[in-house]
């Protein structure tokens, strides 16, 4: 019994908050009693008056009173407690649920641009460049960094190729009073077609941007991309031919004759990208020597020197000992030849693979007589030169500077295809000779007159010779 006992004290019972289904007890009682005691008046005597504040009952009214103020304040109590307990138990519960959540997608941690975020800015060529950056939702960074495709750039080139002019009344748009300037002009055009050097221009312009996209420094210019407005070959009545070009106007400093010119500027003598050649050249008369004979015979003792280097790369090796073999191929050339200079003589230059191309009767041969039309200015000159496939209507700077008296090298005469070129193909001398300007005039006028001469109030252009009269170096 004892030990019984004994266990009995050893055994605690549980703490337990039993004070609140307590409280909740009494106060349903409370209430119950309230209520019933309400009610059980009504039942018994329904007729009764509503308690109302009389001086003939004054203990029964206090007692309703109090009862109604006890039902009130309890039933607030209890409503706020509860809602207290009730929101308590609703934060547990949304921490509860944000603790197990899955984590979100990228797309739903933060706010990414809508769409395509774009932005335009010129290059100094003048081409538009677009640049867009497109977002979208991946995978982990440990698995996007694999994917080939996850983080790219791509870059665009857009051209559109147009069509040659054919309209007379457009291209004199472009060469203002053409008809006037040359009455026969007209009568030229049911003789006339395409010529297929347009469709070449544009195919080797095509060729080269699809072999230079990669690098933006190498993409043509705006201006060269559209320097063409038409190429046609057309015929007089009596069979004469004439390849006509409406085009830009550019200019490269260029040509050496130590006949005319014994010294050029140092400027021309020091760069390495000077050109003395021109592809209308002559045999020299004199016993000047060119001018750039000494600075190239110094490049080559300067290679040869290099060459003596125990230290020089294979690679550095063989482009020195091809640029002496070049040097001096240059030096055999200019000691035997003379050379048209871009500064003093008036000549067009026209893509290499046009003048090549003997089998075509319209196309043009070097030291053909042409015309260039600029404005109301008819200009007598030659075909003096070969140049670039890709572009078209680069001229002398001597033809440059009398069209535009602010050219300089390195911008176009005239930015748009606005400048008209005749050439008259088979039309050159036997024989290439010192340019005369005087002869390439009066031959200039005769083919012109074979297709209706020049409008009433139009002269050529009569060019003058601007050589030093002494033999003495060209003033800077």
């Amino acid at each position: 019994m004892n030990s019984i006992i004994k266990n009995t004290k050893r055994t605690k019972i549980p703490y337990q908050r039993t004070w609140i289904p307590l409280g909740l007890l009494i106060i349903i009682v409370t209430i119950s009693i309230v209520f019933s005691v309400y009610l059980r008046s009504v039942l018994l005597d329904d007729t009764a008056p509503k308690i109302v504040s009389s001086p003939n009952l004054p203990k029964q009214a206090a007692v309703a009173k109090s009862d109604v103020d006890i039902e009130s304040r309890l039933r607030q109590e209890y409503e706020k407690k509860l809602q207290s307990e009730l929101t308590s138990e609703r934060q547990k519960q949304i921490a509860k649920e944000l603790e197990d959540r899955e984590p979100l997608p990228p797309s739903l941690i933060f706010e990414k641009p809508v769409g395509v975020v774009s932005n335009i800015i010129n290059l100094s060529n003048g081409i538009p460049l677009r640049t867009e950056i497109v977002y979208g939702d991946g995978e982990t960074a440990i698995r996007e960094i694999q994917h080939q495709d996850s983080y790219t750039s791509t870059y665009q080139v857009k051209l559109r190729i147009p069509r040659p002019e054919i309209n007379l009344s457009e291209i004199e748009k472009a060469t203002t009073a053409l008809t006037k300037i040359l009455p026969g002009f007209e009568s030229l055009f049911p003789l006339g077609f395409i010529s297929p050097c347009y469709q070449e221009l544009y195919q080797n312009k095509i060729s080269y941007l699809r072999k230079n996209s990669s690098q933006l420094s190498a993409i043509m210019s705006k201006s060269d991309a559209y320097d063409c407005n038409t190429i046609l070959h057309l015929r007089t009545e009596k069979g004469r031919k004439v390849f006509f070009m409406q085009a830009d106007m550019d200019a490269a400093l260029k040509g050496s004759d130590g006949d005319r010119l014994t010294k050029l500027p140092d400027a021309h003598t020091n760069m390495i990208q000077y050109d003395p050649f021109t592809a209308y050249n002559w045999n020299k008369k004199s016993a000047n020597p060119n001018p750039l004979i000494a600075e190239w015979e110094r490049r080559i003792v300067v290679g040869k020197k290099e060459l003596g280097e125990t230290t020089l790369l294979k690679e550095r090796k063989a482009w020195v000992e091809e640029r002496i073999e070049m040097l001096e191929s240059g030096i055999s050339a200019m000691k035997r030849r003379s050379y048209l200079i871009s500064e003093y003589d008036p000549y067009i230059v026209l893509p290499l693979s046009w003048l090549k191309d003997a089998k075509d009767p319209y196309l043009p041969k070097i030291g053909d007589y042409a015309i260039l039309i600029c404005g109301s200015k008819i200009y007598p000159c030659i075909v003096g030169d070969k140049g670039s496939d890709i572009v078209v209507g680069e001229v002398s700077a001597r033809l440059a500077i009398e069209s535009n008296m602010e050219w300089k090298e390195g911008m176009k005469a005239v930015e748009r295809p606005l400048v008209s070129y005749l050439v008259f193909p088979d039309s050159r001398d036997m024989e290439t000779s010192v340019p005369d300007y005087v002869k390439w005039e009066k031959k200039c006028r005769a083919l012109l007159n074979e297709m209706g001469g020049l409008g009433e109030g139009y002269e050529l252009h009569h060019w003058t010779d601007q050589f030093p009269k002494r033999d003495s170096a060209r003033p800077k």
